[in-house]
């Protein structure tokens, strides 16, 4: 990855702060031109330091009510890699988010589904039925106090 100056940073902490804000407000945040903003945004999507940009939906508003973390451990001795273990799960669209972990589980799954019903029809013909998962454990969240929040950048 390539070193980043303090106007880069300025401009990573302004665009995820405000991504929808135009070329001219952002370029007055960071005190640069909307021309040298540019190239720098250029630059910065060309080396992977910005990966893309998305679009947040409320989960809500989709009928997704219930968030669950879902931590697998897999059977190391039978397979030749755990990643393999758990593919068919990333391809899940009720899997948001997925880390391979240290200590007692290899792998937390975040989930969102619409209710109880649907998390309990997931783990039992989804997670369960995957060959090498040893243990799985659930824990469903209450509530959500922050989520995707933007990403500290150092001045």
């Amino acid at each position: 990855m390539e070193a980043l100056d303090a106007f880069d940073r300025r401009l990573l902490h302004a665009m995820q702060r405000s991504p929808r804000q135009t070329l001219t407000e952002l370029a007055e945040r960071v005190n640069l031109s909307p021309s040298q903003c540019s190239r720098r945004i250029a630059r910065l999507e060309a080396s992977g330091i910005i990966q893309g940009y998305a679009l947040r939906l409320a989960p809500e508003a989709l009928g997704l009510m219930v968030t669950a973390f879902i931590t697998v451990s897999v059977e190391k001795a039978r397979l030749g890699s755990p990643r393999e273990t758990i593919a068919a799960l990333l391809a899940c669209d009720e899997v948001i988010d997925c880390h391979s972990t240290t200590g007692s589980h290899d792998f937390i799954l975040k989930v969102k589904v619409a209710d109880l019903a649907e998390l309990s029809h997931f783990l039992s013909s989804v997670v369960s039925p995957i060959p090498g998962i040893r243990d799985v454990s659930t824990q469903v969240a209450l509530e959500c106090f922050k989520e995707a929040g933007p990403l500290k950048v150092k001045s």
